[in-house]
């Protein structure tokens, strides 16, 4: 992008706040934001609680890690926790609350949206998932996790209808997608 995704603006406000409000609409009652390469303005936290991934030059799988670990610690009776990417600011709040929804049906599932056909974000993950993504490595990611079988078997979709689950922002041009 060339530029911190998390400041970017939408609407008037940064993504970073896009992506508190759409933790709040998926019903989080404590929101973690990592913070990584910048320093992220407390207004646009709109009252999440920040963490440092002091090693953010790695890759996003550690800010996934710090994310959780701290997650965990805040609420330790949490069934559920859903990881919220900055880079989709216009995902719609019927879709987070969809996703809370069917955790509240079943809590042990991995959640995902669908649209057309195709997984996106954000992703619901149940707790007792959380120590092994925090235990993956690079180059592992998510999806190594997601891909063996017994986890695979936990992983559920919810259809909607909102192509922004799909859609990644990653270069300047992306930007002009986002709706008015």
């Amino acid at each position: 992008m060339g530029r911190p995704k998390a400041l970017l603006r939408w609407r008037g406000r940064p993504f970073v706040h896009h992506a508190v409000a759409q933790a709040r609409a998926a019903g989080a009652t404590t929101v973690i934001v990592v913070e990584g390469a910048v320093a992220l303005p407390g207004e646009a936290l709109g009252g999440a609680s920040r963490v440092r991934n002091e090693a953010w030059a790695q890759g996003p799988l550690g800010s996934v890690q710090v994310g959780l670990a701290a997650a965990r610690e805040a609420c330790p009776a949490a069934e559920a926790i859903v990881v919220v990417a900055v880079d989709r600011p216009h995902v719609e709040a019927s879709t987070l609350r969809a996703l809370a929804a069917a955790v509240d049906d079943d809590a042990q599932a991995i959640w995902q949206p669908r649209y057309q056909g195709r997984r996106g974000h954000p992703i619901v993950y149940p707790v007792d998932l959380v120590a092994r993504l925090c235990a993956l490595r690079p180059p592992q990611t998510p999806r190594t996790l997601l891909a063996e079988p017994q986890v695979a078997a936990r992983r559920r979709q919810i259809d909607v209808d909102d192509a922004a689950v799909l859609d990644n922002l990653d270069r300047p041009e992306d930007l002009a997608r986002l709706p008015d």
